[in-house]
């Protein structure tokens, strides 16, 4: 199990490192989704949709079919990734900045307070702990953390497995045991701190079993998957194909996620396994 998970994350780190490296001024969300993800697709599987989420949207963002948004000078570029083999996940993000440093220091800020929280998970840690770890580094930043985002535990094909990661100290006594795997991300802004719903992701994930979903559940098992990769399943129908589905509520649409108040958001990301001292990183990059 655990070296599926170690495979898992070295290609999502890998892809990530790809994602990254690509993001330039005038080159578009399709490309760079596309590029990733079948770099991904050569080794394992796509656990979710590249999200690429800019500026103030924080999370939940994948481009459509037609997606016509190409990256802009100063943009603030969050790259999230997803890749897992045989259902074990390797989860990771960072963000970069797109010709320009204006932001440089809400950037670092994210991967400063991953790099912390990292450094304290183990066996027995409060969750509420790490968070408080989390909010400190952020407040050190003269930033805000995002607290309605959090990090999460992962299983088998279970992306989010029901343990949340605060980013801030929120006094959870939970705590993490040995063998654990977790998702730690957290996000920086210079806004107002929580996230609200802003529209279409294009990302949507199957809710019910069913025979109307048997091509979707056989394709994506239960995990998120973009509208862009339903024509390859439905043909030109697909979008009538997913309205219905949606209307009967066997398939959930995830919201857009911005800033409440329009400020910019970074993000970063490691997979964990938790060790009785410590913890492995699955996802360097």
């Amino acid at each position: 199990m655990y070296e599926k998970f170690k495979d898992a994350g070295k290609i999502a780190g890998k892809a990530l490192k790809i994602g990254l490296e690509s993001v330039k001024e005038g080159v578009s969300y399709v490309e760079i989704a596309e590029k990733v993800e079948e770099y991904i697709k050569k080794q394992a599987k796509i656990a979710f949709p590249v999200n690429i989420s800019v500026n103030s949207i924080a999370a939940h963002y994948t481009p459509a079919c037609n997606d016509e948004k190409v990256f802009m000078d100063g943009d603030v570029v969050k790259i999230d990734v997803g890749a897992h083999v045989d259902g074990y996940i390797g989860d990771t993000a960072a963000t970069i900045e797109v010709g320009s440093n204006e932001h440089s220091n809400l950037i670092e800020c994210a991967e400063k307070a991953l790099e912390n929280a990292i450094s304290v998970v183990k066996d027995g840690v409060e969750i509420g702990y790490i968070g408080k770890v989390i909010e400190e580094t952020i407040s050190r930043c003269n930033f805000k953390p995002i607290k309605n985002l959090q990090g999460h535990s992962i299983e088998k094909y279970r992306l989010h497995a029901g343990i949340s990661i605060p980013n801030y100290f929120d006094g959870s006594k939970i705590k993490l045991k040995e063998g654990q795997v977790v998702a730690i991300e957290p996000f920086v802004t210079n806004g107002y701190g929580y996230v609200i719903d802003a529209g279409d992701s294009n990302i949507y994930q199957v809710i019910k079993k069913a025979p109307l979903t048997r091509e979707l559940v056989k394709h994506f098992d239960f995990l998120p998957f973009a509208k862009r990769w339903l024509p390859s399943i439905y043909g030109k129908g697909y979008e009538m194909k997913l309205k219905f589905l949606l209307n009967r509520r066997m398939v959930y649409h995830y919201s857009k996620l911005m800033d409440a108040k329009n400020g910019i958001v970074s993000q970063a990301e490691h997979t964990l396994l938790v060790e009785k001292d410590g913890c492995i990183v699955l996802t360097e990059r």
